[in-house]
């Protein structure tokens, strides 16, 4: 589903969702296609915990951790010293 099918579904929550379709433009990650892992309403600590779990079992999936109140995702991109890209 894409971001704002997420939004509907799943209006003012965190969530753990893996981006299926993603490329990069520029700075930003473009993700059109997203799986949603799991919900977790207000706890943002448990999606985090979530999320540290799923990435150290495959940390070549593409996770990410979101609120549902985003209207947009705009995910930077991190260059190959852990700084935003520009």
């Amino acid at each position: 589903m894409d971001w704002q099918q997420v939004r509907d579904q799943f209006p003012h929550a965190w969530v753990v969702v893996e981006a299926i379709d993603a490329y990069t433009e520029g700075a930003k990650r473009i993700a059109n296609q997203l799986h949603v892992i799991e919900v977790f309403g207000d706890n943002w600590k448990h999606a985090w915990d979530k999320y540290r779990q799923i990435h150290r079992s495959d940390r070549w999936r593409e996770y990410y951790v979101l609120h549902t109140d985003r209207v947009e995702l705009n995910i930077g991109v991190m260059d190959e010293f852990r700084r935003v890209a520009s």
